[in-house]
């Protein structure tokens, strides 16, 4: 039998794999522009009064300007103080001109951005304060279309006896066209319609099946106050149940944002079947909890991966399974391997 070596990797990922098959090791993305910035574009959200205790969802859509020759984006930065519990900024199809608030509309949500062609600018850590990055190693990087917008859905908490004033800052760095070696597609993997018992320790376990290549370069798991530890791991094939991601919440450091560099395969050269993943979450409540804001909870991955075509985006419920779904094909078509698998499971 192989031995076996106990590896470290930073934010509390703790691995434990046969010393002569490591797995890719993880670390914070770069704190700084990429080499060969040629242009960008930001944001700057309108200040945001909380009173505390309060807790707001304000949404707000802002037009995308793009200065400089190219639409790759390789880097992206935000800065905030206290306040700033999550925040996603994607792009989408333009409904409107210029900057103003969200309104509700059919799939108002990030995986439909997603499956409808749109970029995921950034997802940052939980309650993270200061300066957050969020990089890719040299030569990759995402497009951004023409003809879509920027949608900042935010979740602004004080958990502090005075007023906050919250204002987040984003700022996007693109290179150059022909510096482009790959590109990386955004995909998103939700667990839902969950229920934690009362005064309990409760898992929830996914298993979703690719039957395309799919690369992972940067991950962020996402989980609220009761979250204690999410991993994610091989399905099948000779690393069957290895953890490739396994994050424990009491050991987090200031950012959950993973880089691979090389990047995790997680269909394992075509020999395994796709990935597990599972949220475990401790509930101090004498009531049941289940997904949303306030007291309760959420269990999602943000990352990118290429080949673009082949990041999957899943949704997995304890009665309907996984469902996996592809981004658009070229011709805008969906694209849905194995969801006559996996039927049930509703949509994101």
């Amino acid at each position: 039998m192989a031995s076996r070596l106990l590896t470290l990797l930073p934010l509390g990922l703790v691995c434990c794999v046969p010393a002569d098959d490591q797995l890719p090791a993880s670390r914070p993305p770069l704190p700084a522009p990429p080499e060969g910035t040629v242009g960008g574009f930001g944001i700057d959200l309108p200040p945001f009064v909380l009173q505390p205790g309060e807790e707001r969802l304000p949404c707000y859509v802002f037009p995308l300007d793009i200065q400089g020759p190219s639409r790759v984006v390789a880097a992206g930065s935000l800065t905030t103080g206290p306040g700033l519990h999550h925040g996603n900024i994607t792009t989408r199809r333009k409904t409107g001109e210029g900057f103003r608030l969200c309104e509700p509309r059919p799939g108002d949500h990030v995986g439909f951005d997603i499956l409808e062609g749109g970029a995921v600018l950034f997802a940052s850590s939980t309650q993270v304060v200061g300066v957050e990055w969020q990089s890719f190693p040299a030569g990759m990087g995402f497009r951004v279309r023409d003809g879509f917008e920027i949608v900042a859905r935010m979740h602004y908490v004080n958990a502090t006896p005075a007023a906050l004033t919250i204002a987040p800052r984003y700022r996007w760095y693109t290179i150059a066209e022909d510096a482009l070696r790959q590109e990386v597609g955004p995909f998103a993997w939700s667990y839902s319609r969950f229920r934690i018992p009362p005064r309990s320790l409760h898992t929830v376990t996914a298993e979703c099946r690719f039957d395309r290549a799919m690369y992972i370069v940067h991950a962020l798991p996402h989980m609220h106050a009761l979250g204690r530890r999410f991993v994610a791991s091989f399905l099948g094939g000779p690393r069957d149940g290895r953890p490739f991601l396994d994050v424990d919440y009491g050991l987090r450091g200031e950012s959950d944002m993973l880089l691979y560099d090389p990047a995790v395969d997680v269909t394992q050269g075509g020999a395994g079947d796709g990935v597990r993943f599972s949220c475990t979450w401790h509930n101090t409540f004498d009531k049941e909890i289940t997904e949303g804001v306030g007291d309760n909870e959420m269990c999602i991955l943000f990352g990118y991966a290429y080949p673009p075509q082949h990041a999957y985006s899943v949704l997995a419920t304890d009665v309907g399974g996984c469902v996996a779904v592809l981004p658009p094909t070229p011709r805008g078509e969906m694209n849905k391997p194995g969801r006559a698998a996996a039927q049930g499971a509703g949509g994101f």
